[in-house]
Parts: structure tokens; sequence; C-alpha cells
């Protein structure tokens, strides 16, 4: 899919930021101000519709940009808008927010940005320092993923999760609270001020604890793997340079004799 503009050249992608690879290391810096620095400070109601805003902008270009079937992509985008019409809604009308529909959604959302970043990490191509943050940015995204996860289970079942008790009374379903239970557990980091209680909870930090595990040994063989095959191929291809250069200077040869 090609903008008007790009008829002529119909190569130049539409969103140049994720076919880049230095588009990686900008969606990196968001994602590490969004999962470290936002939970330092209580956002306003703009701030957070700035953000729910940026989520919705970089999965509806990724969607763009990197999703060939025009039916999926349509889908994606479709779900894109409903999940920020639905943060817009709930931030007006917190009383929908209930139902856990928009969470439901953020979720739906997240993953498929895992689903484009780890794409664009792992596509073909020499291994560079981008493709590393890329890398490191699906991490965050898995771990902002299962929080969102654990927030919609506690919207059904508040006590699923039992944090001590803060100075503050911050709510225990507050993002910024879940974010840091969500890491901790992905990381294998416990600081003993927050378990799962209920089954499905256990159930979820079990699973992001293996992928906390397994995911980095995965991401570096895979990453050594793409290095050395794309060594191999830049190797052999001066070989057959020269090999078919000394195979037309004896074809030559023989020629004249």
């Amino acid at each position: 899919m090609n903008p008007r503009g790009n008829q002529a050249n119909p190569d130049v992608p539409v969103f140049p930021f994720w076919v880049e690879d230095q588009g990686l290391s900008f969606f990196l810096a968001f994602l590490i101000i969004t999962t470290i620095f936002v939970p330092m400070v209580t956002l306003s109601r703009f701030g957070r519709i700035g953000i729910g805003l940026m989520f919705a902008l970089m999965l509806f270009s990724g969607a763009v940009a990197t999703i060939r079937k025009t039916i999926l992509m349509y889908l994606v985008i479709a779900l894109t808008v409903l999940e920020f019409a639905a943060d817009l809604i709930v931030e007006f009308k917190p009383s929908f927010g209930h139902w856990g529909w928009d969470t439901a959604l953020k979720i739906c959302g997240l993953a498929i940005l895992v689903v484009m970043t780890l794409r664009q990490t792992f596509r073909p191509g020499p291994v560079s320092v981008y493709r590393i943050m890329g890398g490191v940015a699906a991490y965050l995204l898995i771990g902002l993923t299962w929080a969102f996860g654990y927030k919609l289970l506690m919207e059904e079942r508040p006590d699923a999760i039992h944090f001590q008790t803060f100075v503050g009374g911050i709510p225990t379903r507050e993002p910024s609270r879940l974010i840091q239970f969500s890491f901790s557990t992905l990381t294998s980091v416990s600081y003993g001020d927050a378990y799962p209680v209920h089954r499905i909870a256990r159930s979820l930090a079990t699973a992001e604890a293996l992928i906390g595990q397994l995911y980095p040994a995965i991401l570096i063989a895979t990453l050594v793997g793409m290095a050395l095959q794309s060594r191999f191929v830049e190797g052999a291809s001066p070989r057959r340079e020269v090999l078919a250069a000394a195979t037309t200077e004896e074809e030559r040869r023989e020629q004249v004799s």
C-alpha cells in the first residue's frame, strides 16, 4: 500500500519508520519512557490520552508498513480505532470501564505490536545494533501486555493479586503498580510486596516468568545465527566472483588454442 505521492516510485514505503532499522531505536526510547519514567509521575487526563494516541499511531503505522494481506491490515486498523475510541470513552466516562472491554482491546493491540516488532527484528538482512534494540523493545512490550492482562483479571477479581498496603492509597489496579509487578515477574526479581493469589493470576505469572527466562536465550541465539549467516553470504560472494572470472579466463584460453 503506497500513498498517492509515491505512485511514481512504488518501492518507497508509506512508513519508513517500520522498515528502517533506525526506527526501532525511537520505538525503544518511547517504551523506556513509558515503562520507567511515566510511572514516576501522576499523569493528567491529556497525558494518558497522549500515550494512548502514541500506541495507536505505532499500531496503525506498523499495520500499514508491515502487513501484506489487505484484509488483515484493515482488521488491525479497525482494532486500533476501536482501542483508541475505547480509551477516550472510558477516560471521560469511567463507568463504562467496569466491563473491561477497553483493557481487552489494549491487550490485543499490544500483542499485535509484539508480533510486528519481532518480525522487523528477525527479517532477513545484516544484524545491527538496531536489531538488538528491536528485540529489547519486544521484551518491554511483552511486560506491558502482561501488565494489562493482570489489570483485566483484577477488574473481575480485585483480590487476584495481593499487594501490601502502601502510603498514599493508590489503587492496586493502577497500571503503574501492575507494570512494576509484571516486570518483576518477567525478570524473576521479587521484592515480596506483591504475589498472585487467584489461580489464573498464578498461571499468568508462571507463563510470564517462563517467557522472561527463555526469551533472552532465544533472542541471542537467533541474532547470532543471523549474523553468522550474513557473514557467510558476504564471504561467499567474492569467492563466486573469483571463480567466475577464472572460468571465463580458462574458456577464453581454450578458444584461442
